[in-house]
């Protein structure tokens, strides 16, 4: 089911503009909605390698004792 969004005009050229761009690299036809959808996938896989390069900076800064510390913060010290 087609829903109605409301964006300026300035937005519009711009997303007709990567239509144009994506057209042109993909060589098959695309529609607005394949762009939100390109955007929308992009932004979540930036996304997703930004938790995951956090993650693996959380790896390097642990040293030997590390395991100790997490067991203290999750069992409590003992």
């Amino acid at each position: 089911m087609a829903v109605v969004i409301k964006v300026s005009e300035d937005v519009k050229e711009r997303l007709v503009k990567l239509a144009g761009e994506l057209q042109a690299k993909t060589g098959k036809r695309v529609t607005l909605n394949d762009v939100i959808k390109y955007l929308l996938d992009t932004h979540e896989e930036i996304n997703s390698e930004g938790i995951d390069k956090e993650l693996e900076d959380l790896q390097i800064k642990m040293d030997k004792n590390s395991s100790m510390k997490v067991d203290e913060v999750v069992y409590g010290k003992q």
